[in-house]
């Protein structure tokens, strides 16, 4: 077998072994939920007329739109080593990718152009995504949504997640849009203090039931008061 042959077997085994690996990452997620579900959200907000003190990281970073070359890099099987729960997160990201999702954008550690940090950011435009997605809100003119971070192993601790959350949020300006929504469970009090920092703040509640391993999903949005104290909670 020829050097080349090699390579394009090697290439085509770690083909098969990644959709291999997305395909049990959907099916552990369905086994997951079980015949009865229930996830509770905040759907958190940033207001991007207002100005915010902006969160730095440790470390020099830029962001910049994700291209095909940082998805290795990104979602590396070596980095994730042999924890499950941290291929099944890498599994799943894939799987995000797989399903279509456009609008990557990247932190770069600068000292060494590498990839640290992914987050996708939709419009109104892509509602048609979101709807296929499920478990969001259909997105008006003057709203993004941000979904789906992920920081290698390798860069965590670092406080990249705000720095970088608040930069790729101020990117909806582009399009159009002035409120930027991400979603976390009420009960990831990290995640919930690293949007915080980023400038975002509860703006409703998000209440999913789902039956039958997730075939048939309930989905309640329910907007807080003006007065509600949890809009102002601090986590």
């Amino acid at each position: 077998m020829t050097a080349e042959a090699v390579q394009l077997h090697t290439r085509q085994a770690a083909g098969l072994q990644s959709r291999s690996a997305r395909f049990r990452a959907r099916v552990t997620g369905r086994l997951r939920l079980g015949l009865y579900a229930e996830l509770t959200r905040y759907g958190l907000c940033r207001d991007l007329v207002q100005a915010i003190e902006m969160p730095s990281a440790k470390i020099p970073i830029a962001v910049r739109a994700l291209r095909d070359g940082d998805v290795p890099s990104l979602f590396s099987a070596d980095a994730a080593g042999n924890d499950p729960s941290e291929r099944l997160e890498v599994a799943w990201r894939l799987a995000f990718i797989d399903k279509g999702a456009r609008s990557g954008f990247v932190a770069v550690d600068t000292r060494n152009e590498t990839p640290c940090y992914v987050q996708w950011l939709f419009g109104s435009r892509d509602n048609g995504f979101i709807a296929k997605l499920g478990g969001f809100p259909p997105l008006a003119a003057h709203e993004a949504l941000l979904e789906n971070a992920y920081t290698p192993p390798a860069y965590r601790g670092l406080g990249i997640m705000s720095a970088a959350m608040a930069l790729i949020a101020e990117r909806a300006a582009a399009f159009g849009a002035r409120h930027v929504l991400t979603f976390v469970g009420v009960d990831n009090i990290a995640s919930l203090k690293g949007c915080q920092r980023a400038g975002f703040h509860p703006h409703f509640i998000h209440r999913c039931t789902r039956l039958c391993f997730g075939v048939i999903t309930r989905d309640r949005f329910e907007l807080l008061a003006a007065d509600d104290p949890r809009r102002t909670a601090k986590f």
